[in-house]
């Protein structure tokens, strides 16, 4: 195995080097190693994946997001080319074939290293939550369009080659099969959120394809973050899943996976402590509060507002919290009847606040 280690750090250095091997991810589909590489040259990183979603076109791809984030004066390490010239090789790894890349080693602190009493603030909030959302402002507002694939968070068709739906669909077909298998004496309630899920997918997709996009990093949350000695935003690693995506589906998912606040504990037992209206209002509050912060930064059209409040529905109704839900409560039909109304009152949702704010002189 060294033979191979070796061979690839040959690819980037004629020198002699020091090296340290880890092992990042191992699934049946997605496997991942870097290799810390010390050189008279400096410190670099080689990167080693094993995927259907990395390839040489797309490391090509983050070279030239790389250059565009910094024009607008964010860092990301500079993809290195190699002895061949190139900015991505293949070569065979643990008998997987790989593509490899050498990135410069990171001149700001990954969120990691630091402690978290310097980035989170005395009200538990992230002292970066504003830089990150003037950055996404920042790189919508220049509607980028020099890549052609698609970010992880693609809506309405697969990211990876050998994926063939969403991520919602999935979802979807998820519950679908948990109810059917587990619970079918609900098939009737959830085929009323399912047809309810449906209308809204349908109104969506009439104007998703003409909402304004961007090329985006797309995984700008946890350690993938750079930041200085105060905590604030400087940039970011590992363009897995950047791609070209809508930016309110960026903006969105954003405030609700990244970010997304802490509710309250709750003891009602009318209430489901995971999925209830009050916690959702303050989700929807979360957003505005988003959207108007953006506008600082970004000029959103009527199309993005109409558009914004059937995403919210399609992308959070019914996903992995509500999987989780169903499965902690499949015995018990009075939270799973709490869990229904929920899911159910979201997607009747009704909120003219995001036009308002959105569009607001």
């Amino acid at each position: 195995m060294d033979k191979q280690i070796y061979d690839i750090i040959e690819l980037f250095h004629n020198e002699k080097v020091q090296y340290e091997i880890k092992k990042i991810r191992s699934d049946d589909n997605d496997n991942r190693w870097v290799i810390f590489v010390d050189s008279p040259k400096g410190k670099f990183v080689i990167k080693i994946a094993a995927n259907d979603f990395t390839s040489k076109e797309r490391v090509n791809g983050w070279v030239k997001i790389i250059d565009a984030y910094r024009d607008l004066g964010y860092y990301s390490p500079a993809i290195m080319k190699s002895r061949n010239n190139n900015y991505a090789e293949t070569a065979l790894f643990h008998s997987k074939r790989c593509i490899i890349w050498e990135e410069e080693y990171a001149k700001y602190n990954l969120r990691n290293k630091l402690d978290k009493s310097v980035y989170i603030d005395a009200d538990g909030k992230y002292v970066y939550y504003n830089d990150i959302l003037s950055f996404l402002g920042k790189v919508a507002q220049k509607h980028y369009d020099f890549i052609s694939y698609k970010s992880g968070w693609v809506r309405f068709e697969p990211f990876g080659t050998n994926e063939n739906t969403d991520e919602i669909t999935q979802c979807i077909k998820t519950f679908d099969a948990l109810i059917r298998e587990k619970t079918p004496h609900h098939i009737t309630r959830w085929k009323k959120i399912y047809s309810l899920f449906e209308e809204n997918k349908k109104e969506l997709i009439k104007i998703y394809k003409n909402l304004p996009t961007s090329v985006f990093q797309s995984d700008h949350f946890g350690d993938n973050l750079l930041l200085d000695e105060k905590g604030h935003f400087k940039g970011v690693i590992d363009y897995n899943l950047s791609g070209k995506d809508t930016v309110i589906n960026v903006f969105l998912y954003t405030v609700l996976y990244g970010y997304r606040c802490n509710g309250s504990q709750i003891t009602d037992s009318n209430i489901l402590p995971e999925y209830n209206s009050k916690f959702q209002d303050s989700v929807i509050q979360n957003i505005l509060n988003a959207l108007k912060y953006l506008r600082k930064f970004y000029t959103f059209n009527k199309d993005e507002a109409q558009a914004i409040l059937p995403l919210y529905k399609y992308i959070s109704c019914i996903e992995y919290r509500q999987i989780e839900a169903f499965k902690k409560y499949q015995n018990d039909d009075q939270k799973l009847s709490l869990l229904f109304d929920t899911m159910e009152k979201e997607f009747l949702r009704k909120d003219d606040r995001f036009y308002s704010i959105m569009l607001k002189k």
